[in-house]
C-alpha cells in the first residue's frame, strides 16, 4: 500500500517543481505507452509504476490548467475592461494616504483569482459585481537569496494576476451578485463575529486563532510570535484541529453515556467538530492534513481496523497533494508533515503514552525542523522550546475553549459572549507578556545552510530519534550543529564578486572581497512600511555570509536607491558611510563621495570618481565608484544622465573603462549616451529595474546602442538577482536567480539585446 502511493507523492511533487511541463498530447501518449508497459509486468512494481503515471499526469494536467489562468503575457501593463466579483471584504492599508486591497474574480474569462488595489475612498463590499477598466501584471516577486518569493506564493495560492482599478470613481457597481460562492458564504458567515473582536485589545489574536485571519496582526506582534516560536498557533493547524477533536470526542462520550446509545457518537461528533473548525479557518494545507489523518482514524475506529500511523501519514500527505498539487510549495506544507513525521519517527513502537509527554514532543519537533527552518529561511530561537511549553497549554485549554463559548453565546446574545471572551482576552495578554519576557533571551538566529548540510541534517535527525539503546545516536547532533557553522562560499583571496541584487525598481549592489563587503545603495521603501532594507537586502547579505558591512555607498538620495537605508542602518553595523548628497532620515552622519577617495581591500581597488564643481543634486549628485583588480573591473554609476556622463567623458576618460556596467540610471532615454557607452565598453550592462515598470526602463533607444556595441544585457527584473565572479583579475562566471524557473513563469533569457544586434 504504502509503496504504491510513495509513488504518487514522488510524481506530484516532483512536477510540482519541474521548469517545464508536458504538452497534454505526451501526457496522454505517455499514459498509453506507460499502461501498455505496466501490463507486462508480473512484479510487485506494477502498481507503483501505474500509480507514478496516473499521479504524474494528473499533477501536469493540473499545471496545464492553472497556467492556462495565468493573465496573457501581451496583456501585461495595458488597460483593459473586466467584469469581476469581490470575493474578500476590501482592507485598509498604506496608511494616511492608503488604498483598499481586496480578490476578485473575473467573470466570462479564462482568468483565476486577481489580487487587486482599489486607490479611492469608497471601496466596493464583499459580493459586489464591479465594471471597470485594470491594470495587470502577472504573479511575480523579488528572486534575491533568502528574499521572500511573493510570486511564487501568488501562483501557488491561486492568483493569475495583481494590479489595480484604474479611475474608481468610473467604475460601475452592478451589486451583489445571486451565483453562490463558497468563498464569499465563509466571509459572509464570519463578518459579524470579525467585526465584533475588533473591540478587545487582541482581537486581531482572537481572529487568527478562530478563523485564519491574520490581516489584523501588527508587525511587532508577528516579529514576537516568530522570535519565541510560537507563529504556528496563528496558523489553524493540526494541533488546533487535534484539540477541537478532543473536545468532540469527550462530548461524544459524554452524549452516549446520557443516552445509552451505542451509535457511533464519539467519532461522528468529533468529526463534526474538526470539519467546523477547519471550514472555518478555510481548509488551510495543515487543517487538510489533520482532517484526513482523523478522519482515517475515526473510520479504523469505526469500522475496528488497525491501520499503521505510517499508513494514516502517507494516506494524508496523497490526498492534500491531490486537493493541490502546488501544496509542496508551501511552508505550511513542509513544516505540518515534517512536525508530523518526526514525532511518528521518535515514538514508532513506543506503547507507553506518558511517554509523549508535551516537553519531549515539543524538543523532538524544535529538534526535527531544523533542517526546514534553515531551507526557508525562518530562523531559529533557543526559547522557542521555553515559549511553546507556556504557549500551547494556555492556547489549548483555556483560550480557544474559551473562544468557542463565546463565539457560540456570540449568535445568541453578545452580554453573555462578553465574560468568556473577556477572559480570552486578558489570557492572550498574559500570553504576550510572557512572550515577551522569554524574547529577551535570546534573538532568532536566521542561517541559510546549503543543500548538502540540509540533507546531511535531516539524515542527522532520522539517526538521532532512534530508540534507546542505539549506540552513539549522540554523534548525530554534530551535523545539525554544523548547519548553524556551515561555512558559506566566499571570495577566496585576491577574488571579488559583485552581485546586483533584484529590488525591483531600484539599485541595490553588493560587493565582496575575501573578507570585506561594500553595499552600493539599498533599494527603495514604500508608505505602507514595506522595505527592501529587511524584505531583500538583509537577508541576502546573510545568505552571503555578511553580518557587517565595511562600507555602504547611498549614490544619491531619491527613495528607490536610499529610501530604505534608515531600516538598514537601524538592524546592520557599517563602518563607514558615503553620500552622493544630504539625505534625510539617516541615523548618522557621512562622508561624501565626489573627491575622488580612494583605497585597496585584499588586492582589489576602489575609487570613487571626482564629481564636477559646483556639487550636482538630484540624479546627477549621485557617486560613480570604479572597482577592479587586475585587468577586470566594474562600473557602478548611479542614477548620472548625460550631462554628468559628458563631464566624466572630458575629466577622467582613462578610467571608464570596464568590463561590467550597471547602467546609469536604469537605463533611461536620460543617460548611457552613444559616446559614454564608447568610452566604457561594457562586455556586461545591467540594468536594475523592476519589470514592466512605469517608467519603460531600460529605454529600447538605450538597448539598441548598448547591442550596437556588442554588450549583453542584463536585466534584474527578469533575470532575477545577478552575480559576476571575478578570478585571477578577469571575468570568471555568471549567474542569475531564474536561471533556474518553475514552470508557469515567463522565460528569462540570457540576452535581451539580442532582438537589437539582429537589425544591425
Amino acid at each position: 500500500m504504502l509503496s504504491w502511493m510513495t509513488a504518487a507523492i514522488v510524481a506530484i511533487v516532483g512536477v510540482a517543481f519541474a521548469p517545464a511541463l508536458p504538452t497534454a498530447t505526451i501526457i496522454v501518449t505517455s499514459l498509453i505507452v506507460g499502461f501498455c508497459v505496466s501490463t507486462l509486468l508480473r512484479s510487485r512494481w506494477r502498481w507503483p509504476v501505474v500509480a507514478f503515471l496516473l499521479a504524474a499526469s494528473f499533477a501536469s494536467s493540473y499545471g496545464l490548467w492553472r497556467s492556462a489562468q495565468l493573465l496573457p503575457v501581451d496583456l501585461e501593463g495595458k488597460d483593459i475592461t473586466l467584469r469581476f466579483r469581490v470575493l474578500t471584504p476590501p482592507e485598509r492599508r498604506g496608511g494616511a494616504l492608503g488604498y483598499y486591497r481586496f480578490d476578485a474574480k473575473p467573470e466570462g474569462k479564462s482568468l483565476g483569482r486577481l489580487r487587486l488595489n482599489w486607490y479611492g475612498e469608497r471601496p466596493p463590499n464583499l459580493g459586489d459585481v464591479i465594471s471597470a477598466q485594470v491594470r495587470l501584471r502577472r504573479p511575480h516577486g523579488y528572486r534575491s537569496p533568502g528574499a521572500f518569493d511573493y510570486g511564487r506564493w501568488l501562483f501557488i495560492s491561486g492568483y493569475s494576476g495583481v494590479g489595480y482599478v484604474r479611475r474608481p470613481s468610473e467604475a460601475v457597481n452592478q451589486g451583489a451578485s445571486p451565483n453562490f460562492s463558497a468563498v464569499i458564504f465563509r466571509q459572509r458567515l464570519i463578518a459579524g463575529p470579525v467585526a465584533y473582536f475588533d473591540r478587545y485589545v487582541h482581537g486581531a489574536v482572537m481572529k487568527a486563532l478562530l478563523f485564519a485571519d491574520r490581516s489584523g496582526l501588527r508587525d511587532e506582534q508577528w516579529a514576537l510570535f516568530s522570535q519565541t516560536g510560537t507563529s504556528h498557533l496563528m496558523a489553524i493547524s493540526g494541533m488546533h484541529i487535534g484539540m477541537v477533536l478532543l473536545w468532540g470526542w469527550g462530548l461524544g462520550r459524554v452524549t452516549g453515556f446520557i443516552f445509552q446509545r451505542s451509535l457511533p457518537l464519539k467519532p461522528v461528533i468529533a468529526m463534526s467538530f474538526a470539519l467546523i473548525y477547519a471550514a472555518m479557518a478555510g481548509f488551510s494545507v495543515p487543517t487538510q492534513r489533520a482532517l484526513v489523518m482523523a478522519a482515517m482514524a475515526m473510520l479504523a475506529f469505526s469500522l475496528r481496523r488497525q491501520v499503521t500511523s505510517w499508513q494514516v501519514y502517507f494516506t494524508a500527505m496523497l490526498v492534500v497533494l491531490i486537493i493541490d498539487p502546488l501544496a509542496p510549495h508551501k511552508v505550511g506544507f513542509n513544516l505540518s508533515f515534517a512536525a508530523v513525521a518526526v514525532l511518528l519517527w521518535a515514538f514508532q513502537g513506543q506503547r507507553q503514552q506518558r511517554g509523549l509527554s508535551l516537553l519531549r514532543s515539543q524538543w523532538v519537533v524544535v529538534i526535527g525542523l531544523l533542517p526546514l527552518l534553515g531551507m526557508w529561511g525562518l530562523g531559529f530561537s533557543l526559547v522557542s522550546l521555553p515559549a511553546n511549553l507556556v504557549a500551547i497549554p494556555l492556547v489549548g485549554m483555556l483560550v480557544l475553549p474559551a473562544l468557542f463559548i463565546g463565539l457560540l453565546l456570540l449568535f445568541v446574545s453578545p452580554k453573555l459572549a462578553e465574560l468568556p471572551l473577556s477572559m480570552a482576552d486578558s489570557l492572550l495578554g498574559y500570553l504576550e507578556l510572557a512572550l515577551r519576557l522569554i524574547a529577551k533571551w535570546q534573538p532568532v538566529i536566521h542561517f541559510y545552510p546549503p543543500p548538502a548540510a540540509v540533507a546531511l541534517g535531516i539524515a542527522a535527525i532520522f539517526i538521532a530519534l532512534l530508540p534507546r539503546g542505539v549506540p552513539a545516536k549522540w554523534l548525530a547532533m554534530l551535523p545539525l550543529v554544523a548547519m548553524f557553522y556551515w561555512p558559506v562560499t566566499r571570495p577566496v583571496k585576491g577574488d571579488w564578486w559583485v552581485t546586483v541584487l533584484d529590488v525591483g525598481q531600484g539599485l541595490a549592489v553588493v560587493i565582496q572581497t575575501h573578507s570585506k563587503a561594500l553595499l552600493y545603495d539599498v533599494g527603495p521603501d514604500f508608505s505602507s512600511g514595506f522595505n527592501t532594507a529587511e524584505a531583500v537586502v538583509i537577508p541576502a547579505l546573510t545568505n552571503l555570509g555578511i553580518d557587517q558591512l565595511d562600507a555602504l555607498v547611498l549614490s544619491h538620495a531619491d527613495r528607490d536607491h536610499a529610501g530604505a537605508a534608515p531600516a538598514l542602518l537601524e538592524n546592520l553595523a557599517v563602518a563607514k558611510l558615503y553620500l552622493g548628497e544630504e539625505t534625510p532620515n539617516l541615523p548618522r552622519a557621512g562622508i561624501g563621495c565626489h573627491s575622488g577617495k580612494s583605497w585597496r581591500w585584499e588586492g582589489v581597488s576602489f575609487e570613487f570618481l571626482a564629481g564636477p564643481e559646483p556639487s550636482q543634486s538630484g540624479n546627477n549628485a549621485s557617486c560613480v565608484l570604479k572597482v577592479g583588480a587586475g585587468a577586470a573591473s566594474v562600473l557602478l554609476t548611479g542614477d548620472i544622465e548625460g550631462d554628468i556622463e559628458g563631464y566624466l567623458l572630458a575629466s577622467q576618460k582613462d578610467l571608464l573603462p570596464a568590463d561590467v556596467l550597471i547602467a546609469p540610471h536604469h537605463g533611461s532615454k536620460t543617460s548611457s549616451t552613444t559616446a559614454f557607452i564608447a568610452a566604457v565598453a561594457p562586455r556586461e550592462v545591467v540594468f536594475s529595474a523592476g519589470r514592466h515598470n512605469a517608467y519603460g526602463h531600460p529605454a529600447s533607444s538605450v538597448l539598441r546602442r548598448y547591442a550596437q556595441r556588442g554588450s549583453r544585457c542584463w536585466h534584474s527584473g527578469q533575470h532575477g538577482t545577478i552575480q559576476f565572479r571575478f578570478r585571477s583579475g578577469e571575468l570568471a562566471d555568471i549567474y542569475y536567480a531564474r536561471e533556474w524557473q518553475y514552470y508557469w513563469e515567463t522565460p528569462a533569457n540570457a540576452e535581451i539585446c539580442r532582438k537589437f544586434k539582429s537589425e544591425g
